[in-house]
């Protein structure tokens, strides 16, 4: 079940989902009006269903055609997924920041860092390690710098 956390910033509406974005999910309900900026933040998204998946794209192309910025931040791997999937799942460079895997080579942790699109793309998706905090050894990007960055170079 998908909750929603709601915030004035500024002009824009700040969107928190929490939670499994599945049958029954009824965006414009959860959402009720949408001013002309919405930033959605999916880092507590840890899974999308495909009735999830059309549930959302009507939804947020409803508001594109209203005219509503749309920018999404914190973005899960889960997300992350379905936007590298689906080439309408969101906006051209709505994507603003989104989790990237890594797992320590000593003890096996996995572990999540933050990071904006701008960076990676910077980048060029060559992420640098990270210090796991459990064990303090080497955490490496765990996944295909391809398939997972393919969504910022479209």
């Amino acid at each position: 079940m998908l909750n929603v956390i709601k915030e004035q910033k500024d002009a824009a509406l700040l969107v928190r989902l929490v939670g499994s974005i599945e049958e029954g999910v009824q965006f414009e309900q959860l959402l009720g009006n949408v001013p002309a900026e919405l930033i959605v933040n999916c880092k507590e998204v840890p899974r999308i269903n495909s009735v999830g998946v059309k549930a959302w794209i009507r939804y947020f192309q409803s508001l594109q055609t209203k005219g509503v910025r749309l920018r999404f931040v914190e973005c899960s791997s889960a997300i992350i997924e379905q936007v590298n999937l689906i080439s309408n799942f969101v906006p051209a460079d709505s994507v603003e920041s989104f989790f990237v895997p890594f797992a320590c080579t000593k003890c096996k942790s996995e572990l999540l860092g933050l990071y904006s699109s701008a960076a990676i793309k910077k980048l060029q998706g060559n992420v640098p390690a990270q210090t796991c905090p459990k064990c303090g050894g080497s955490a490496e990007f765990d996944d295909i710098p391809e398939e997972y960055f393919g969504f910022l170079t479209r």
